[in-house]
């Protein structure tokens, strides 16, 4: 992370004096309690006949973070620890005496990120360990045999740290039907769409078929059959079948069985589904980018469906060791999206590749029109790019000759409680529960009127829009 740069090769430079335990050592013991209080002790595991991979890293280390991101060391703990074959046992070591457990979590101001975020195995606020290899630099990955001899080996994917493994401390065995799933998100254009999910096989088998159940709300809505092929390590994108997707509502997925039986591990083989629907805008509105402390590095685009860029401002004025003219401020952008029926995509970018965290005040993009927040993204450490595909949807503008019926809107749509209606009328509006309950009414109500329903609860209304000569009634989501 930028602001700590210094520190960084400061530590770098202090550990790379020290002479790290040599590859081929007995490895020394220790015993010593993780986050969550449980107690590990090396010897306990070696006796079991297990190896060891121990990651040293420290929360504030670019390099770390890239590898921790890449999730091998979960694939590893859940194809053979004990999400597996319990053959392995992987432990986490946060090895910098001057971090801290709001660090980890990413909380605190020495950081990469959340460290805690989805890691399945074991985490260890543990300089003693540190100290007690004598660690050399950041990350270090430690392989320690059932024999009890350690040698440091080379971060990787899934294969290399298995084939590192193997070639030491005796081959892994694994099981079969082992499949992970990951959690997925998804933009739609539409309210009814097809949502995708990726799985990983981490069995010792090739996966042929497999049966997924689609859960809203925890209930079973849908039945998901796939038939091909998923080798060893491989992953693989699933497609949904089309559904009317209600964005309020919490989705789920489970891989039920592969290959005809059920899955070896069925908590592995779950995941969320998130999915949104485009916001419905306004084609002329007003973007307003919120910097952090290092806008140099700072930019966004908006494509349309085919991927061309139709809008995008950045880098912004600022200095290589942070702040400038445009740090922690708001960049006000007006645009005009080039068609209207038609959805766009919404990426940020930061080339330092740390996302836009660094700073005091809130970071991210936001939409406008009439005013009116139609479209918030706001975020921290994202890294390098951050896509939101189908974000936005563009409605045709006030003013454009058709018929009377498609003057009339709601906009935005999904809205988080306010909203307005595309009119060029006054109208009269009527929100509705899908019981038929009326829970808001309005008359006198223009395009600029701005209606409130953020009392409401989360869900889906229906909205009758009545003017002198037209009439329509529109389905409208409050998330």
């Amino acid at each position: 992370m930028k602001k700590i740069t210094l520190l960084l090769l400061l530590l770098a430079f202090t550990l790379g004096t020290k002479a790290q335990i040599a590859n081929g050592s007995v490895a020394p013991d220790f015993t010593i309690t993780d986050i969550n209080g449980v107690t590990h002790t090396l010897s306990d595991y070696t006796a079991a006949g297990k190896t060891v991979i121990m990651d040293v890293s420290a929360t504030w280390c670019g390099p770390c973070w890239n590898f921790h991101k890449t999730k091998a060391l979960d694939d590893l703990h859940n194809s053979y620890g004990p999400g597996g074959s319990n053959e392995v046992v992987v432990l986490f070591v946060e090895g910098d005496a001057s971090t801290t457990l709001a660090d980890l979590n990413g909380t605190g101001t020495n950081t990469q990120g959340n460290w805690t975020a989805d890691t399945s195995y074991p985490i260890i606020d543990g300089a003693s360990i540190a100290e007690l290899y004598q660690i050399g630099y950041f990350p270090t990955l430690f392989r320690i045999c059932p024999n009890g001899i350690v040698d440091e080996i080379e971060t990787g994917g899934l294969v290399s740290l298995r084939n590192q493994i193997n070639a030491a401390c005796g081959t892994l065995v694994g099981v079969q039907n082992n499949i992970s799933a990951f959690d997925s998100e998804n933009g739609l254009c539409s309210s009814t769409g097809s949502p995708i999910v990726k799985v990983k096989n981490l069995g010792n088998n090739a996966i042929t078929s497999a049966t997924l159940n689609v859960k809203t709300n925890g209930v079973v809505t849908a039945t998901q059959n796939y038939v091909g092929t998923v080798n060893l390590f491989s992953t693989k994108v699933i497609t949904i079948d089309p559904f009317l997707v209600d964005p309020t509502a919490e989705y789920t997925y489970e891989v039920a069985s592969v290959n005809g039986v059920p899955v070896f591990n069925q908590n592995l083989a779950t995941g969320n589904m998130e999915i949104s629907v485009a916001s419905e805008i306004p084609a002329s509105v007003v973007v307003k980018v919120y910097t952090d402390n290092y806008p140099s590095e700072m930019s966004w685009r908006i494509k349309n469906s085919v991927g061309t860029i139709v809008a995008s401002a950045g880098p912004y004025a600022g200095t290589s060791a942070g702040g400038g003219v445009d740090a922690n401020t708001t960049k006000i952008h007006n645009v005009t999206l080039p068609s209207v029926n038609q959805c766009y995509t919404v990426e940020l970018l930061d080339s330092y590749g740390d996302g836009w965290g660094l700073g005091n005040t809130p970071h991210g993009l936001e939409i406008f029109a009439e005013d009116v927040s139609v479209y918030n993204l706001p975020v921290g450490n994202f890294g390098t790019l951050l896509t939101k595909p189908n974000a936005i949807k563009a409605m045709a503008p006030l003013g454009v000759e058709e018929n009377e019926t498609k003057r009339l809107g709601v906009f935005p749509n999904p809205s988080n409680g306010i909203i307005q209606i595309n009119t060029q009328d006054i109208v009269a509006v009527t929100i509705m529960d899908l019981t038929g309950k009326v829970v808001f009414t309005a008359n006198n109500v223009n395009n600029q009127t701005a209606i409130n329903l953020s009392g409401l609860q989360k869900g889906m209304y229906l909205a009758k829009i009545t003017g002198t000569d037209m009439q329509t009634t529109e389905k409208i989501i409050l998330k």
